[in-house]
């Protein structure tokens, strides 16, 4: 049996910053920003969207009326949830009207959450229990206000939507190669809605362990003759910012490949990663879905990968717990991304000043943890109505008594 996506979409919100205008509002190095970090700019959310808005506005265009009949399960993943007992997962099925017939979860597990998920929705499918049942997965989540915070240039927001189903279109997985590794650190934490724990340098020696240890697990499944730069066409990596992706590349490299020199390393990485970036450079981490919006950015940008190639996926997750799996692209997947409207979502996003952006930033935690309170529609002023009036996306008009109240724009 093929298991394996058949359609997935990005929704990275409606406002973007230029990581150029975030470094010189802080004192920071442009350069280091755009050329060690690899960033571009990143997504930020008005007032009226949350993750569950994101969430819903990225599934929606991929789900049809057939879609509401088979999907049998809808998993949401997050680091953001909104409430310690009530799963994000139940307000997805109601706003895209899914059959009430659907076991819906949610999964927390860092920036591995959104891995966890298609994992669990690819041994649903491929056991056979629910014949012709999918998963909707969903991952979305948002950063904080970390206005002169060193890091803040890396978080930002957004979501992907994914349907997992006996029919790929995208991809196909190869169940059973699965590389896992884990250990329990501190690194990064959210212990209350408004503030996160980022011990940067930590983070990034976890990141790196885990990208060796779950490879090596992955080679031991396999086959420990595997053969890294000529079984994988190209290779996908949570990224976080680039640069620590071309660290965790260089490492395997130099693993694989005792003696290897650095302007083999630099085209090896150029040819099989840096395609990847194409949506994290230019939205930011968005955390579960990252890893997945890096998948798409692959499949849209590098015309170099084909029907059958196939793709090394590493998924990490702070805490921690890594995967490295792989799959095999799909003929037909760019075009099927392309008709999505991905590049054209990402290009009608409003540019921020600096000064609206830490506004928003500030709004947003203003009301984070309140048990009421109206969001601001109006600002940033005529955004509203220029792209969400008439449009058909859901928007948060606010909470009353931990209520949420949201409607269709």
């Amino acid at each position: 049996m093929k298991v394996g996506i058949e359609k997935i979409n990005v929704y990275a919100g409606s406002l973007v910053l230029d990581i150029a205008k975030l470094a010189i509002a802080r004192g920071r190095d442009v350069d280091y920003f755009k050329n060690e970090l690899m960033l571009d700019s990143k997504s930020q959310n008005v007032d009226y969207e949350d993750v569950i808005t994101m969430a819903v506005n990225a599934a929606k265009p991929i789900v049809s009326e057939q879609d509401k009949k088979d999907i049998g399960m809808c998993i949401f993943a997050t680091e953001s949830a909104l409430d310690f007992c009530k799963p994000n997962s139940t307000y997805v099925c109601h706003y895209l009207g899914l059959n009430p017939n659907v076991r819906n979860f949610e999964v927390k597990n860092a920036c591995y959450a959104g891995t966890c998920a298609v994992q669990m929705a690819l041994n649903y499918v491929a056991s056979g229990v629910a014949p012709g049942k999918k998963v909707l997965v969903v991952s979305s989540d948002i950063n904080y206000d970390h206005a002169g915070r060193k890091g803040e240039e890396v978080p930002a927001i957004g979501a992907c939507a994914m349907i997992i189903s006996d029919n790929p279109q995208i991809v196909e997985y190869e169940l059973g190669k699965n590389g896992i590794y884990t250990f329990e650190c501190t690194d990064y934490a959210r212990p209350t809605s408004t503030y996160d724990i980022i011990r940067g340098d930590e983070s990034l020696y976890a990141y790196l362990d885990c990208a060796d240890g779950a490879w090596a697990d992955y080679k031991k499944k396999v086959g420990q003759d595997l053969d890294f730069n000529t079984y994988f066409k190209r290779v996908v990596y949570h990224t976080p910012f680039g640069g620590l992706v071309r660290m965790a590349h260089s490492n395997i490299l130099r693993e694989n490949y005792p003696g290897i020199k650095k302007s083999e390393i630099k085209a090896n990485f150029a040819e099989k990663v840096e395609k990847s970036f194409y949506i994290p450079k230019a939205v930011g981490n968005t955390y579960s879905s990252t890893v997945y919006t890096s998948l798409v950015g692959l499949i849209l940008e590098d015309d170099g990968l084909k029907p059958g190639d196939r793709i090394g996926l590493f998924s990490y997750g702070s805490g921690s717990c890594a995967e490295f799996y792989s799959c095999i692209l799909l003929p037909g997947a760019k075009e099927k991304l392309e008709a999505v409207g991905i590049r054209e979502h990402l290009n009608a996003r409003r540019p921020l000043e600096i000064e609206e952006f830490d506004k928003l930033a500030a709004m947003r935690t203003s009301h984070a943890e309140k048990d009421t309170f109206t969001t601001d529609m109006t600002y940033p002023e005529g955004w509203y109505d220029k792209y969400y009036k008439g449009k058909g996306l859901l928007v948060l008009k606010g909470v009353k008594e931990w209520i949420r109240d949201y409607e269709f724009s």
